[in-house]
């Protein structure tokens, strides 16, 4: 797994870990959970943002296929021997679509039950973008472009921090976060933001600070349940961790983290020790990232949480080599992953409150470069859940084929839609105000839809 960094102040250190902090000490760890538990919320009044990270760059012209004769001609000539045959794709019919005919990959059929119920739609052609751009415009460099542009780091830099035209120390999402948390979880004494896939930095707000979590539930720290076997070194150690004594201000913040870190933990655990699911999930590594998410949101109410925001990684989409047999196998363990975390929800009663969406890198190129695609621009994704108006695309779709006025060379895709337009649609259902989507995308301006329209 990437973990992407900031490289963050010493003044940005100390505000963050005040705000960790903050909340620490005795009455906080020994009263919090039942303050959650008074405060439990309806589902009517509960939202949930779940990142699904796709990291690598996933390859869009074969996760959507064009199938119509004359469009599969120009797919299949531009991709060559990465072309996939018509008898193994399984085809769209989206509501109001008046373009090709299209098809899903054949290992997407969960989330083709979920695309054909309503549930899931597909936005086309997403990507990085300083301004809208054209293919004229591209290739004269009169609008400026996405730092490092075709870079892995950088690009998912970009899609994390939605500036792709400077460096930021915070993600769209924690920024989203800072907007909402005081709003909403009034209360909790666990972020607003929680990761089962570690460091990131879409998350990372001026307050608000990612809570990280394993598979398996909140990281414990275990010699402060037994020292060396001892009881009273385990003492001393809660103890040196926790209690403020004199010192330097680094040593101080870090003692309100450690002191943070303890009380957190417990509380989670104990949410987390009420929550059962019925719903099976794959045994995968994102089968189980996403269970835990699952999980996570059932213990809400314990948390004290109305609004939350997740983020899960699968890694491995980066295939300039072994495109057709790897991705097959990649995007199964997807749609399974993703079609037993939306059975799931459907059995808490959150499927219209909880919207899972994917991001990647990048795209790859139409191109074949003998057994695989380099590096890409745009890219489609999905978003799943109840309150989504599925069956459709949105966006538009793009033309795939080499040298068509949507391709910046050897099949990349130029956007036609931003990482902005798509944070600040998702932003503005989670509850956002539109007067504050600039705080969340600061180059909203620049684009004519704040609001892509997929939500019910």
């Amino acid at each position: 797994m990437k973990h992407l960094n900031s490289s963050s102040s010493r003044r940005h250190f100390l505000r963050q870990a005040s705000a960790l902090g903050a909340m620490a000490g005795t009455p906080f760890a020994a009263n919090l959970l039942a303050m959650g538990a008074a405060s439990a919320q309806q589902a009517s009044d509960y939202k949930a943002l779940v990142c699904i990270y796709l990291g690598g760059g996933n390859d869009q012209s074969n996760t959507i296929v064009p199938i119509s004769a004359a469009e599969y001609d120009l797919y299949g000539k531009g991709r060559s021997s990465l072309a996939l045959p018509v008898t193994g794709l399984q085809q769209m019919n989206p509501a109001g679509w008046t373009g090709p005919t299209l098809a899903m990959h054949g290992s997407l059929s969960g989330l083709k039950s979920i695309f054909d119920q309503g549930k899931l739609a597909v936005l086309a052609n997403v990507g990085t973008l300083c301004a809208p751009t054209t293919q004229a415009q591209y290739k004269s460099g009169s609008v400026p472009l996405p730092f490092q542009l075709f870079s892995h780091s950088d690009q998912a830099g970009a899609w994390q921090t939605g500036l792709p035209d400077r460096a930021s120390s915070t993600g769209w999402m924690g920024r989203m976060g800072d907007l909402t948390s005081s709003a909403f979880n009034t209360g909790s004494g666990v972020s607003i933001a929680m990761s089962v896939a570690g460091n990131n930095l879409a998350q990372v707000g001026n307050t608000t600070i990612q809570y990280q979590v394993t598979t398996n539930g909140a990281v414990k720290v275990n010699a402060l349940n037994g020292l060396f076997g001892s009881p009273a070194g385990a003492t001393a150690l809660r103890r040196l961790m926790t209690e403020q004594r004199p010192g330097t201000l680094m040593e101080g913040e870090l003692n309100k983290v450690s002191s943070r870190a303890v009380a957190t933990e417990s509380l989670v655990t104990s949410a987390l020790s009420g929550v059962s699911l019925s719903t099976p999930f794959p045994t995968t590594d994102i089968g189980s990232q996403l269970q835990m998410v699952a999980r996570l949101i059932g213990a809400r109410g314990g948390l004290a949480q109305k609004r939350q925001i997740f983020y899960v990684q699968m890694g491995g989409y980066d295939f300039h080599a072994g495109l057709v047999s790897g991705q097959a196998a990649k995007l199964k363990d997807l749609s399974d992953a993703m079609t037993a975390f939306y059975q799931a929800t459907v059995a808490m009663g959150v499927s219209g409150n909880v919207t899972s969406f994917t991001a990647s890198d990048f795209g790859r190129a139409l191109q074949s470069n003998g057994q695989g695609a380099d590096h890409g621009w745009g890219g489609h994704h999905f978003i799943m859940g109840d309150a989504v108006m599925g069956n459709r695309i949105y966006g538009r779709f793009p033309t795939v084929s080499l040298g068509s006025p949507d391709d910046a060379g050897q099949g990349r895709l130029i956007p036609t839609t931003s990482v902005d337009e798509y944070a600040a649609t998702l932003a503005s259902w989670f509850g956002v105000p539109n007067s504050d989507l600039s705080t969340v995308v600061p180059n909203i301006g620049r684009f004519s839809k704040p609001n892509l329209g997929f939500f019910v």
